[in-house]
């Protein structure tokens, strides 16, 4: 009897898989959308259609007539609510779990994401690790564009974050927004045409927005973004072009990068020393310089620190003028003087920014000049 009752009391703690969902039970979100709208928030999701993936003709999915990928978006007071109204026409239902970007639109990013932003936090059904970008005009735009290599265009955005953007995770976002001292910034990206014009859109990584709390004040094209870069937890490799005039173009390769900033106190007002390291090989030699000999690749690392001192110095400037602080100069001042940070700077420190002085000095060192020294289609002298 014993033996019965401890059988029984085990049955009676498996429960089975009472809640389970079939997956032909889902619509899988792999991409979202929100955009501001006049009566409220509009939520758009990017859901693959399973019965038009069996194919590949066509390319990417959705020059062949049948898209891969339906977009669907609902326009409610809150996140919730406009999800709530896709879900009562939606014979399945929606899954965020695997969801991997989340575009916000231009619109919603100059009126401020904080809130709509606050239901992706609370579910663990949402990931955290998620990328998430902004875009010009209407976010659900970006959902809708069918590029030629990827079948989806959420897919496409994730791979180009990775590859040639600046990534930021909503994990990311979350704790520059709840730190004093730091200020959000997303890559920007646009659907444009492909080259030469055809039917499908492609997904181009064009800047980064930069915000003052959560509102977006300006965007920095890719160009002056790139001296953003060396501010990062991580450094992310990038090219550059070193136009010598008459002398000829290189192409470099940055591969390694850090930037220490050390803040001083100067007679009342922050300066920040900024020191920058770097590591470049040679990619492209459109010269005839010999680059076996030193003092080429010398006069090489001098020009391409001013190069990257004049990248630095741009996103300075302009962080000065703006009051948004994307480098994060508040998190490096109060780590140095906590004290004075949240005595005199904290509640302050966008204003102070305009007054802030600085000086960048950058170390480069060429490691790799490639195969030859030489242009091999240059007849020896």
């Amino acid at each position: 009897m014993a033996l019965l009752l401890t059988i029984v009391l085990c049955m009676l703690t498996v429960s089975g898989c009472w809640d389970r969902r079939e997956v032909n039970d889902i619509a899988i979100v792999i991409a979202m959308a929100v955009d501001k709208e006049a009566e409220g928030v509009r939520l758009s999701v990017q859901v693959p259609l399973v019965s038009h993936m069996g194919g590949t003709s066509g390319g990417g999915g959705g020059t062949s007539g049948e898209k891969s990928y339906y977009v669907d978006s609902a326009v409610g007071k809150t996140m919730r609510d406009a999800h709530n109204k896709m879900q009562s026409r939606m014979s399945r239902h929606i899954y965020y779990a695997h969801h991997r970007i989340v575009v916000i639109g231009e619109s919603l990013a100059k009126d401020g994401f904080r809130e709509s932003l606050d239901i992706i936090s609370r579910f663990p059904e949402n990931r955290l690790t998620a990328y998430i970008v902004a875009t010009k005009g209407k976010a659900i735009s970006l959902l809708e564009a069918q590029p030629q290599f990827e079948r989806f265009s959420g897919e496409a955005i994730r791979e180009l974050v990775k590859a040639v953007a600046i990534p930021v995770t909503i994990k990311d976002v979350s704790q520059m927004l709840n730190t004093p001292g730091v200020d959000p910034f997303l890559p920007i990206f646009e659907a444009v045409n492909s080259q030469p014009k055809g039917k499908s859109k492609e997904i181009q990584s064009t800047g980064i927005a930069a915000f003052r709390g959560e509102r977006l004040v300006t965007t920095y094209t890719a160009e002056e973004a790139k001296g953003l870069r060396w501010f990062q937890r991580t450094f992310d490799p990038f090219s550059v072009i070193l136009d010598l005039g008459k002398k000829g173009r290189f192409s470099l390769y940055l591969q390694k990068g850090k930037a220490d900033i050390k803040p001083v106190l100067k007679n009342g007002k922050i300066h920040f020393d900024i020191r920058v390291y770097t590591t470049a090989g040679i990619v492209e030699n459109m010269s005839d310089l010999d680059l076996e000999e030193r003092k080429i690749n010398t006069m090489l690392e001098n020009h391409l620190a001013k190069e990257v001192t004049k990248g630095i110095v741009t996103i300075l400037e302009r962080t000065k003028k703006t009051k948004a602080d994307t480098i994060g100069l508040g998190i490096v001042l109060a780590r140095n003087y906590p004290d004075l940070w949240k005595s005199k700077y904290r509640e302050v420190w966008h204003d102070e920014l305009p007054r802030i002085t600085y000086s960048v000095k950058t170390q480069v060192q060429i490691s790799n000049v490639g195969q030859t020294t030489t242009n091999i289609t240059k007849e020896d002298p």
